[in-house]
């Protein structure tokens, strides 16, 4: 749209705003709100658009004091988050029901006169329409950076666990996420930081709500970035658990294999319900990824409730510790010291106590297995084949795992 100038520079004189003594940002006189959602905008915004076009008609240009004020009613609709298309509508709808109204146009003598009162009427409608976008599009941006910040705060409020859960229930519509609800959280640690922006960020973030769009039937989901990692909020009704999670850990799988210079490994929390949910979630997804990489797992996505075991152990690690030095410590008299021969003790109870599969997978003789054992019961006092002596192996080699040992002394 052009902006015209007749009657002054948009850029100069006193804006006297065009509304009645009262501002954009006020209730309707019948109490009703001035912003009525994505759908349209309030006839608040239109100020005194129609009065304005009854002088226009009459051979009254804009002046400028109107224009600014028009400018102001863009910035404001743009802050209150009305959107443009809202608002020109507004105008344009406002413009087409005055027409036959205005007292100029009914008193018209012939068409001659109409068409000179109609190039009037849409003059002044366009440079009343291109004020009200300047200024939408100088207070977008800022309206942006605001709206970007309060994300962020929700976010850190969310995952952190800084703020009140009532409070948490009362923002998250704002962001289409609903806390009332039960929820898994999805963490994603890379080789690179992830951050908002990023090219893959951006990619998931709008694949992911996307996949939420074309299934309404579905609530919406939370795509964030925390301390470098990628974080997805989904809720999950617990009738559909698997049926909601496993396509969206496909689809970011997916997406992050494209990156080929990117190291992942995703986590998986279990599902919690409500705002202390969600963080509990985080904090679970978070243990695993450390837990996955202390236990040197090779797989790309770690279920949080298969590494509960491993978390229980580390929890108190000192009893760890004395059951290590009473049950694997005396490995470390064993040629070679105990690292090959707690490999083969894990490698072997993986296998169901096959020395055949075992020797396959360390690439090994069955003899040189079966020798390896037999020490293992020589060292240690413990015979893998027995079911009790087992299970005491087991629990000491998965205490080894998480402690690190024996690269890191007890």
């Amino acid at each position: 749209m052009s902006t015209r100038t007749t009657g002054g520079s948009m850029a100069s004189g006193r804006a006297r705003g065009p509304s009645s003594g009262r501002s954009a940002g006020d209730a309707t006189d019948e109490g009703a709100p001035t912003w009525v959602g994505a759908s349209g905008a309030s006839e608040v915004l239109l100020g005194e658009f129609v009065e304005d076009l009854a002088r226009a008609a009459a051979g009254a240009a804009l002046d400028p004091s109107s224009l600014l004020g028009y400018t102001a009613q863009g910035r404001t609709a743009a802050d209150n988050g009305v959107p443009l298309t809202a608002v020109v509508d507004l105008y344009l709808t406002a413009a087409r029901r005055a027409w036959h109204d205005l007292p100029v146009v009914r008193d018209a003598a012939d068409i001659t006169q109409l068409r000179s009162i109609g190039g009037e009427v849409l003059g002044a409608v366009d440079d009343a329409v291109a004020a009200v976008c300047e200024g939408y599009s100088q207070s977008r941006p800022k309206a942006a950076r605001v709206e970007e910040a309060l994300r962020r705060e929700f976010v850190d409020d969310l995952l952190v666990g800084t703020s009140d859960p009532a409070s948490l229930i009362e923002r998250a519509p704002s962001l289409g996420l609903r806390l009332d609800g039960t929820h898994v959280v999805l963490v994603v640690q890379g080789s690179r930081r992830f951050v908002d922006g990023r090219a893959v960020v951006r990619d998931l973030e709008a694949s992911l709500l996307a996949r939420a769009a074309a299934h309404p039937d579905e609530p919406d989901l939370l795509v964030a970035t925390k301390n470098g990692q990628l974080v997805c909020v989904l809720p999950v009704p617990d009738a559909t658990v698997g049926h909601r999670l496993d396509p969206i850990v496909a689809q970011i799988v997916a997406r992050l294999s494209q990156e080929v210079t990117l190291h992942w490994r995703l986590a998986v929390s279990r599902p919690r319900s409500g705002a202390t949910g969600v963080q509990v979630c985080f904090e679970e997804a978070r243990a695993a990824l450390e837990m996955s990489q202390r236990l040197g797992l090779e797989e790309p996505v770690v279920r949080a409730e298969d590494l509960l075991v491993y978390q229980v152990l580390a929890r108190d690690r000192e009893p760890l510790r004395e059951l290590l030095r009473t049950v694997l410590l005396p490995l470390e008299r064993a040629r070679g010291g105990a690292a090959p021969l707690l490999q083969t003790l894990r490698i072997y109870l993986g296998t169901g106590g096959i020395a055949v599969h075992t020797a396959h997978q360390m690439h090994l003789s069955v003899r040189a297995v079966t020798y390896r054992l037999k020490r293992i019961r020589q060292l240690t006092g413990r015979d893998p084949a027995d079911p009790e002596d087992r299970y005491v192996l087991e629990t000491a080699m998965r205490g080894a795992l998480v402690l690190g040992w024996p690269a890191r002394p007890l």
